[in-house]
């Protein structure tokens, strides 16, 4: 399996670091934007294996993904939020997008995203011993008498 490059696009900062911390792993470089026109302008050198887009009512839109997004044969998860907890996949599949999933929560996401960026499932993480061996270094207390 070789790495995956994964884009998380949310306005709200806590909202994307966490959801990163939750579907990292050593195999995807995973990177977050807080707009989707940031995603599109900054990422020239990466190139995304999946976007995760959440849906923030005013902020992130559909409109903005269907208006912004150039290559529409990559994957894309919709995180549907309390402020906007309907999403009409078929608009997005009438409009090119080709692999278009939806999303109500972070357990979700995680599970459409290993499934998608590893279907034959995770690597083992590789366990190395420390480079400097630490000594066991025993203490002794050396014997006091006491003074009468």
């Amino acid at each position: 399996m070789d790495y995956k490059t994964l884009f998380i696009v949310d306005p709200v900062k806590n909202e994307r670091l966490q959801l990163a911390k939750f579907v990292k792993q050593e195999n995807f470089t995973v990177v977050v934007f807080s707009g989707f026109q940031d995603c599109v302008k900054r990422s020239g050198l990466l190139k995304a294996s999946l976007v995760i887009f959440v849906l923030r009512k005013g902020k992130n839109e559909l409109t903005q993904l269907i208006k912004n997004a150039r290559d529409k044969k990559i994957h894309y998860i919709v995180l549907a939020t309390q402020d906007v907890p309907d999403v009409n996949l078929d608009d997005l599949r009438g409009k090119g997008f080709k692999s278009v999933f939806k999303a109500g929560n972070h357990e979700k996401v995680r599970e459409i995203t290993y499934s998608l960026l590893a279907p034959d499932g995770l690597m083992p993480r590789t366990e190395q011993p420390h480079p400097i061996p630490i000594p066991f270094i025993g203490v002794s207390v050396p014997e006091v008498e006491e003074k009468k």
